[in-house]
């Protein structure tokens, strides 16, 4: 089938970007991969949107799906697998093609490994990078955190909101990165060892305990606990711009102009995939915007169509 914009990833940059572009005359399609969520869907609570002093994420997200289907886009959650440039673009998933004119990569990131010994023996056996997803299950038991930065300290606090019984805070380093903010609801709460490391999870069929080592004394100790929590941050998800021929930068993000276009005319990428620093909520909706009505422009010079830009 035929559309004018292919947008690939269905979190807040993604539905922004179809929003603004179906409003502006192009028939948009959404593709959603159900093997990774949006973060935003793995949000306990969005803070810092305009307007709302506190949501949950899998709210917002979904409210934004509704908006955006109710002015005729389509959704398909469906795992792309290949992009290719041909006379068009064709968007290969695991289940159809599509024909298009455009695309816009919002792929998102994904949550970085810690590459410690057990980490992919136990996964899913109390092993788990999403607290929100998993945390329930440790009701009443005891877990631990790695990381050092606003998603691990967020983390911790709301496992112990979810009436985890002990939870341990680990971080490499002598402070934290989180904002002052998150740091005050994690007093009291969470028992955090810093200047340490995890250097092994282990256990019988799920996890019973996790060693742990100072890194200035060198000491080690073992740690009785359910589950460990992985949360040191994320790497883009850009394989399929990178086998398209997109440029990347160093790090692996996908680099864009002021028009959110990369280097192949016609693929646009917008939000935490793209090398663009700010990595929060209104930058995703800021480079949708903008995504979205570049590649609708873009789409509409291929067709021969008249295009008016509305801002609206």
């Amino acid at each position: 089938m035929q559309y004018d914009l292919v947008i690939i990833g269905a979190g807040p940059a993604g539905l922004t970007a179809a929003m603004f572009a179906r409003r502006n005359g192009v028939n948009v399609l959404v593709l959603n991969s159900l093997e990774q969520l949006s973060n935003l869907a793995l949000s306990h609570l969005v803070e810092n949107h305009p307007g709302e002093k506190g949501i949950p994420g899998i709210e917002l997200l979904e409210k934004m799906r509704e908006q955006v289907i109710a002015i005729g886009v389509e959704i398909k959650d469906e795992k792309t697998i290949s992009i290719k440039k041909d006379k068009h673009f064709i968007v290969k998933t695991e289940e159809n093609e599509y024909e298009c004119c455009s695309v816009i990569l919002a792929t998102g990131l994904v949550s970085r490994k810690a590459n410690i010994p057990g980490e992919e023996k136990y996964l899913g056996h109390g092993v788990s990078y999403c607290v929100l997803c998993d945390g329930p299950l440790f009701k009443g038991k005891n877990v631990v955190v790695i990381g050092g930065g606003d998603s691990a300290v967020s983390g911790a606090v709301q496992l112990k909101e979810m009436g985890v019984k002990k939870v341990y805070l680990i971080h490499r380093r002598d402070e934290f990165r989180a904002e002052d903010a998150n740091m005050d609801k994690m007093k009291g709460k969470v028992d955090a060892i810093l200047n340490s490391v995890v250097e092994q999870i282990a256990g019988e069929r799920f996890v019973e305990s996790v060693r742990i080592k100072n890194t200035k004394t060198g000491e080690t100790k073992m740690l009785a606990v359910d589950a460990v929590f992985i949360e040191i941050g994320y790497v883009p998800t850009a394989e399929l711009a990178k086998n398209l021929g997109v440029k990347l930068d160093e790090n692996g993000f996908v680099t864009v102009d002021e028009n959110r276009e990369t280097n192949i005319p016609g693929v646009f990428a917008a939000g935490d995939v793209t090398s663009k620093p700010l990595k929060i909520l209104v930058a995703a909706y800021s480079d949708g915007a903008i995504a979205g009505l570049n590649a609708a422009q873009y789409a509409c010079d291929i067709r021969g169509k008249k295009f008016e830009r509305h801002l609206y």
